[in-house]
């Protein structure tokens, strides 16, 4: 054997595996035993909040499609910034590993300390590996009013974000040209700003490989057709054989992930 190997993963896939990865993180698992982690809205954040829920055998089954707020989804001629108009489900807060009921989720932050998380997804991944988030509210969404405490406290942003996310350019360029009050309304949707997320600690398909086994895992292309579009190959080169073998039982269980299903 070569012990390299290729895997052609689908968005869904995608986002099962980087979920597996965020969750075992060493400081996600302390903070699942010991302080607070806040997983906010998205799609990929849904997967998370599963595979963290199996981790504290917490049976609550809820559709990912509730889990979000804005999302880029089919129009009527083009694809388009839009945002969740079915059940939307409230952003889950886990203090050592229980769910926990809150009113204001500003005020939870300014009560996180060190070793306490938020998980937050992101919409481009930038040639910089800077993440990015497009923001059409005039309070500047989640991001807007949350990174600003999370930095001056030094709360650790873990992203959540797919390769098919990546994008050929510099986030902070891009900041400037876009925002609700510089742009002429898209051809379908709503308008909207980027934000970046400097200093998040960004997982993608590659770094949760890595997490996960004794490997080293590349982005060797991207795209495909015929119900392909939106897929990436990721080459996996694993340390010998056993390893080798376990990524390939690992990947299988990967490729069995359905579709996930938004709310449109």
């Amino acid at each position: 054997m070569k012990n390299r190997k290729a895997y052609i993963l689908n968005p869904s896939q995608s986002r099962r595996l980087i979920a597996k990865g965020i969750c075992h993180l060493p400081q996600v698992r302390e903070a699942l035993e010991s302080k607070k982690i806040f997983i906010g809205g998205g799609s990929t954040n849904a997967y998370v909040v599963e595979e963290l829920y199996k981790i504290k055998n917490i049976e609550e089954e809820f559709n990912k499609g509730d889990y979000t707020a804005g999302q880029i989804i089919p129009g009527e001629n083009f694809m388009k910034w839009g945002i969740n108009k079915g059940n939307r489900k409230k952003e889950i807060l886990l203090r050592k590993g229980v769910p926990k009921e809150y009113e204001d989720r500003v005020k939870q932050f300014k009560r996180f300390h060190n070793g306490d998380i938020y998980i937050k997804g992101a919409n481009a991944l930038d040639i910089n590996g800077i993440p990015g988030v497009l923001v059409g509210g005039e309070s500047g969404g989640s991001i807007g009013t949350l990174q600003g405490i999370l930095q001056a406290k030094g709360i650790e942003i873990i992203c959540p974000i797919g390769l098919e996310k990546l994008i050929f350019g510099n986030i902070y360029s891009l900041m400037e040209v876009m925002g609700t009050e510089n742009m002429d309304p898209p051809a379908e949707g709503i308008s909207c700003g980027l934000i970046p997320m400097p200093g998040a600690t960004v997982i993608t398909e590659v770094e949760a490989l890595e997490i996960l086994f004794d490997c080293e895992a590349y982005h060797v292309a991207s795209g495909g057709i015929g119900g392909a579009e939106g897929s990436v190959s990721i080459l996996v080169d694993a340390y010998d054989d056993d390893e080798m073998k376990e990524i390939n039982e690992f990947m299988q269980k990967i490729s069995l992930e359905p579709v996930y299903q938004a709310n449109l």
